[in-house]
């Protein structure tokens, strides 16, 4: 009888949570619409094919870091490495190709070596050392950064057209291709994380790790997956993020962990784990590129951006604190 009464209680907790959620996620939606609308308002630019195209393109690199960091948080983890990963990885391989054609392939390989790599070394030493994701991020982010600027602290080497062409100013159609990579990548780690063993994994493992173990899960190896993929997703953003610049530079990744981190958090994605959707980091993705977007057309200072984004998190994390 008792088992009974517990099994619907934690039925109803469940179905209660999917509800919050739900409404958060729907929540998060309708202030994507609402600043939208009074974009187009301020500025009539704003509604322009050519602008909205273009809001779309810039958002793709900083939308892949999200998804990545969104694959972490939600198993209970956290990189702060991934803007040192990006800069690491533009110096590694733009200075390595110099803009020879002939290499384009074997740099590319390179360039997503790295990021799956590092990726890698956070799982091992989250797993064997058993060093937290906060510590061991904020060191590599470090360690990273120290080797790029040994290597190199100006913009060195370049990217063969050919590969800029093709990831970043290419089109297919009246679309950029960034767009359709973005896409690609959401809809497989949407199915990867509501429709497989992993992704449920990876969201038990969040949410109580010790729970996860004692069902039968293989914790570590999932811990050591989570960060190996995270990074393989990095390394994608940072050839993009490369392509895009069309040299080695020392502050291409600046900042970038943070934008990730806070298009996760407005997502409504929660930091202790366990909880959250990732069309609710989508909507926090449109979010920060509406800010940047509407800031630019106004001609607002950056300085004042990165005080908005701040205020944005402080806010959502106070929200979703108060909802949990």
């Amino acid at each position: 009888m008792a088992t009974m009464v517990e099994s619907k209680t934690s039925s109803k907790i469940q179905f209660q949570r999917a509800v919050s959620e739900n409404s958060l996620v729907l929540t998060i939606w309708g202030v994507v619409l609402i600043m939208m609308i009074v974009a187009s308002i301020v500025s009539p630019d704003f509604r322009s094919t050519g602008n909205m195209i273009n809001l779309l393109k810039q958002a793709t690199i900083p939308g892949i870091l999200a998804i990545a960091q969104t694959i972490l948080i939600l198993s209970g983890a956290i990189d702060l490495s991934m803007g040192a990963v990006v800069t690491f990885t533009s110096l590694i391989t733009a200075g390595l190709m110099d803009s020879r054609e002939e290499l384009v392939l074997p740099i590319v390989v390179l360039g997503l070596f790295i990021g799956t790599g590092i990726g890698f070394i956070h799982g091992l030493l989250t797993t064997r050392a058993r060093l937290e994701p906060f510590i061991v991020t904020l060191g590599t982010y470090s360690i990273i950064l120290g080797i790029g600027y040994w290597y190199t602290t100006v913009p060195v080497g370049g990217i063969a057209s050919s590969l800029s062409a093709n990831l970043y100013y290419g089109q297919l159609g009246p679309i950029p291709k960034p767009i359709f990579y973005f896409v690609g990548i959401f809809i497989l780690a949407y199915i990867m994380l509501n429709y497989t063993r992993f992704g449920r994994s990876l969201y038990a493992v969040g949410g109580k790790p010790e729970v996860a173990r004692k069902s039968g899960l293989n914790v570590d190896r999932i811990k050591l997956l989570r960060f190996t993929l995270a990074g393989f997703l990095v390394a994608i953003a940072s050839v993009i993020a490369t392509a895009r610049m069309g040299i080695g530079d020392p502050l291409a990744g600046q900042g970038m962990e943070l934008d990730a981190i806070t298009a996760t958090v407005i997502g409504g994605i929660s930091l202790y784990g366990g909880r959250g959707s990732l069309i609710g980091t989508l909507a926090g993705i449109l979010i920060l590129g509406l800010i940047n977007n509407i800031m630019v057309m106004l001609d607002v200072n950056m300085f004042y951006q990165q005080l908005i984004k701040g205020t944005i998190v402080l806010l959502a994390v106070a929200i979703y604190k108060q909802r949990n």
